[in-house]
């Protein structure tokens, strides 16, 4: 008899004997004060024996039920996964699914990378994926190979310094409820704009070392958004703990070729822009501006700036310069540190720019020239587009795609071939 079968009968002892005392002196017609003087001696004793053992084995168990439900194979984080990837999760509150998915496939993940587990065991992460609304990463599963990133936490990864709590290897959701409310609360300060109080609340979560991948990165943007929008220092440390935990991770990519353009080390930024595209992939919306950064830290890793030009020049190719200036009414209104893409888009020929030049802000004016080296598309050159219009814009994400609080101009339709400079004026704010 196991320690749980013996509370339970020691129990049925004592509510036995006490129903009885109970009755008894009511179907007999006697007397309490009687009943227990004719009873013999080692009744009491045993009911105290009895008690002592209930209370001996309560408390080395607490609660048995509870012991005996932790113990059930269902609840084990495999078994929360068969049952979710088969739909039984469907009663569940869906923020305790997903938290009961998270960990349960994380689990199966970090056992899967450690070389663990059958055929079976991948059809059931390829399910859970599917669960999930993943269904690349349960195509990769059904490979028999894992997303990136997954499985990190097995891989014990080292802080970049263990001096600085902000570098502590993070660890993968599910966050803890405390933690959760401070990914919720520093998303609400980003959508404000409010950097500082984002920052901060980064710095918390990282403090408790419960980051991730996605908290690394944004804690790497809002820290370089407080610091004038520079990547360089402690971003770049946030971007390092992210790209560890998650090679392929867009946002981390992209940020860390800024930060590597923003350092001058142009061939490493050449690195990861091809990273960032090939994790993102040929049809990504952002591929075309990634292409165009790409190439421009190819010419500037190889050449240099000006060889490209005395380059293009002797070549007779079709190049336009000009630069880029504020109008009164914004001039004081446009932070430094902000990206500036100069683009040139075909009058005739709606469609993506036939040249793009990327730049951060800072003195005004600034000068800039385009040619056939920044196309995005070999069929979409400036030499053969025609008029165009030169566009200037600000970013204050570095996304190609424009935003309300981007500071624009345009100028007018132009001859590319023509050799006249341009000037362009930002005089607008994108509502």
């Amino acid at each position: 008899m196991n320690s749980v079968n013996t509370f339970f009968f020691a129990a049925g002892v004592l509510a036995t004997v006490a129903t009885l005392f109970v009755l008894y002196p009511w179907l007999a017609g006697r007397a309490r004060s009687g009943l227990l003087a004719a009873l013999p001696r080692w009744v009491p004793l045993a009911g105290a024996a009895a008690l002592a053992v209930v209370l001996a084995v309560y408390v080395a168990l607490g609660t048995p039920q509870l012991n005996d439900q932790d113990a059930t194979p269902g609840n084990t984080p495999v078994a929360a996964a068969r049952a979710m990837a088969a739909g039984a999760g469907a009663t569940v509150a869906p923020q305790q699914a997903a938290g009961a998915m998270d960990s349960a496939v994380a689990g199966l993940e970090r056992r899967l990378a450690a070389g663990g587990g059958s055929d079976g065991d991948w059809e059931l992460l390829a399910k859970s994926y599917e669960f999930l609304a993943r269904p690349d990463d349960a195509a990769l599963a059904r490979q028999k190979r894992l997303p990136p990133g997954a499985g990190a936490a097995a891989a014990g990864a080292a802080p970049a310094s263990a001096a600085m709590a902000q570098s502590a290897a993070p660890r993968p959701l599910p966050l803890s409820a405390a933690a959760a409310r401070l990914v919720s609360a520093a998303n609400a300060a980003r959508s404000k704009h409010d950097f500082t109080a984002a920052r901060d609340l980064y710095a918390r979560l990282a403090a408790r070392n419960e980051m991730n991948a996605d908290t690394w990165a944004d804690y790497a943007d809002v820290t370089a958004s407080v610091n004038g929008r520079s990547l360089l220092g402690q971003p770049a440390t946030y971007l390092a703990n992210a790209l560890r935990l998650d090679p392929q991770h867009p946002k981390a990519l992209w940020l860390q070729a800024s930060m590597e353009h923003e350092a001058r080390q142009y061939q490493a930024a050449v690195g990861s822009w091809q990273r960032l595209l090939a994790a993102l992939g040929s049809g990504s919306p952002d591929a075309k501006v990634i292409a165009a950064n790409l190439t421009e830290d190819q010419r500037l890793a190889g050449a240099g700036q000006g060889t490209s030009v005395a380059v293009a020049a002797a070549a007779g190719a079709v190049i336009v310069r000009g630069e880029i200036v504020v109008a009164d009414v914004l001039k004081g209104r446009i932070p430094s540190g902000l990206t500036l893409f100069v683009v040139a888009k075909s009058v005739s020929s709606p469609g993506p720019p036939v040249a793009i030049w990327r730049t951060t802000t800072g003195s005004w004016p600034v000068s800039f020239q385009l040619d056939d080296s920044q196309a995005m598309l070999p069929m979409r050159k400036l030499s053969t587009a025609g008029l165009v219009t030169i566009e200037a814009r600000t970013s204050r994400t570095g996304q190609a795609m424009p935003a309300p609080g981007d500071f624009q101009g345009v100028s007018a339709q132009l001859d590319p071939s023509s050799g006249k400079p341009v000037r362009v004026v930002i005089q607008k704010v994108i509502g």
